[in-house]
């Protein structure tokens, strides 16, 4: 990715350790942080030196989509139907993105990394403007669509979390600047090492005559690889951000802990699943629907979380059993796990339950349709 690469690499580090001096010297001086008022500059510096083409797309993102947000806010008549309108528009860069993979003729004149959380965070603005009715700034927005240590991959910020960050950012402290210097290298640590080896070892496997046991080590070593790489970048992201003084939120809480498909899905991928839950789950879930109707809303929620990813077969695939999973969970009434009043081995076995299941459904990001199907046939050998 992007920002493993070394020129872009210190590029990050560099914008980010400006910002922590502009802080503490604006605050040493003038007993007030400035750093935010010069955070577009550094948002629009890095991702600009990284391509011109990214900038002008990402600029013309944000504006549009705040005179959509702005409108919105002074709307007296037809939010309802503006709301709905201007959520979908905030889609079609996303959506025009994804067609290019059935139709490569297709012109990409710009750049899309990083529109699919671009997106998400637009629209969550949108939510916000339309139920609190509160104006946002446009710079304050801007920078929370810009800002550049979680631009391409998250975690991803809510505006209200973003609002209450960036208006009273955390001074740094030595005991902080020590952590998140921690964090940091056990972020590149997982990305640069740990994956390396568990990706070659993956590799090597999949030469093999596969039998039972080698596609179970190739399960839990496919888990393995997304958890790694979707966490090694949340370390650097929230390390990053973090030290800046806009606390980053954590995208992992013990996975392996979860004992039900709802507990997982609040532990795995945090951000992401808690903006999908709240948009689309309760929001269609929120009149206490029945258990089938609750069924229904689940597996479309996890259908619709699956095809954010690329709008191919095996995405649908992944749709469809992730969809099953939550929905026959929400059917049967298993989504609540309390350890503390379950016996302890049923509650193991339902946690590796939980994550096996979902190994599997990982397979569909580390290995091509051919490979998928000869792992599934190495089960019966």
């Amino acid at each position: 990715m992007w920002y493993l690469e070394t020129n872009t690499l210190f590029l990050l580090l560099g914008a980010a350790a400006g910002m922590i001096l502009l802080s503490a010297l604006t605050r040493l001086l003038f007993r007030k942080d400035l750093s935010p008022k010069l955070l577009i500059l550094a948002n629009m510096g890095v991702i600009g030196a990284i391509s011109w083409q990214l900038l002008a797309f990402s600029a013309g993102y944000v504006i549009l989509t705040y005179i959509m947000i702005s409108h919105l806010t002074h709307a007296k008549r037809g939010r309802r139907a503006l709301f709905v309108i201007y959520c979908l528009l905030c889609t079609v860069p996303f959506f025009y993105g994804r067609m290019h993979e059935f139709f490569p003729q297709l012109p990409v004149i710009i750049s899309f990394i990083g529109i699919a959380y671009h997106m998400l965070k637009a629209i969550d603005a949108l939510y916000f403007v339309y139920y609190a009715e509160t104006k946002i700034p446009f710079f304050t927005y801007a920078n929370y669509i810009l800002f550049f240590p979680v631009f391409t991959s998250g975690p991803i910020f809510r505006y209200r979390d973003w609002l209450r960050v960036y208006t009273s950012p955390v001074p740094l402290t030595w005991e902080d600047l020590i952590k998140y210097i921690k964090r940091f290298i056990l972020g590149m640590f997982k990305k640069m090492v740990v994956l390396w080896f568990v990706t070659t070892t993956f590799h090597h496997i999949l030469t093999l005559d596969l039998h039972w046991y080698w596609c179970l080590a190739l399960v839990a070593l496919s888990y393995l690889i997304v958890y790694l790489d979707l966490s090694g970048y949340s370390d650097i992201a929230i390390a990053v951000g973090s030290a800046m003084g806009y606390n980053v939120p954590e995208n992992f809480r013990k996975p392996l802990s979860a004992a039900s498909f709802t507990i997982f899905w609040r532990n795995w991928h945090i951000t992401l699943s808690d903006w999908v839950r709240e948009h689309i789950f309760v929001v269609l879930n929120g009149k206490r629907l029945g258990r089938v109707p609750s069924a229904l809303v689940g597996f479309a929620t996890m259908f619709v979380m699956e095809m954010w990813h690329g709008f191919t077969l095996p995405y649908v695939v992944g749709g469809v059993y992730n969809g099953l999973c939550l929905g026959l969970e929400n059917l049967f009434g298993l989504t609540r796990a309390d350890k503390r009043k379950m016996n302890k081995f049923v509650y193991v076995l339902r946690c590796v339950i939980v994550n096996a299941l979902f190994a599997f459904n990982t397979l569909l990001f580390t290995v091509t349709t051919e490979q998928f199907f000869a792992v599934m046939r190495g089960f019966v050998k």
